[in-house]
């Protein structure tokens, strides 16, 4: 599947970079019933419990499972494509959150998506062109925020 290459037991910060291959609406739990398009979706997290970042991906690259995250009602519509994730021991995910809301490149696709307890806007961005690593990390580095170790991983799905 393509996981293997993820640091195993690992912690840190990840972004998934995934492909909708079909518009539609769907049923994302609370947050109700939200439309998505087809584009880019990149999805930033956190994995700092037991199993680390590997087990974190893996999971959401699972298309079948029970709901837990909002990601879960969202991921059989989505390709995933590349993970981006850093094992840095700070935690991340509010800070790349906002570094994507505030570029230009990317809108929040559904307020509160994977934000539901914090003050992000979404931690789900859209974009209809395919973000490049190579970017979005320069951002970072522009941003000054932490980026210890930033790696890139494509997943090989397709």
């Amino acid at each position: 599947m393509g996981y293997k290459l993820l640091p195993k037991n690992d912690k840190g910060t990840y972004c998934l970079l995934f492909l909708c291959f079909n518009s539609t609406l769907v049923n994302i739990g609370r947050l109700g019933i939200h439309p998505i398009n087809l584009g880019y979706y990149l999805y930033v997290g956190s994995a700092f419990g037991s199993g680390g970042l590997s087990s974190r991906i893996q999971r959401h690259a699972k298309i079948y499972k029970k709901k837990h995250w909002h990601l879960d009602y969202l991921r059989q519509y989505l390709i995933p494509l590349e993970v981006w994730y850093s094992t840095s021991s700070i935690k991340q995910e509010h800070q790349w959150a906002k570094l994507l809301l505030n570029s230009n490149l990317f809108k929040a696709s559904i307020e509160k998506f994977g934000a539901s307890d914090c003050n992000c806007t979404s931690h789900l961005f859209y974009s209809e062109i395919k973000p490049q690593f190579e970017m979005i990390h320069q951002n970072i580095i522009q941003q000054s925020i932490n980026y210890e170790n930033l790696n890139k991983i494509e997943l090989n799905i397709l």
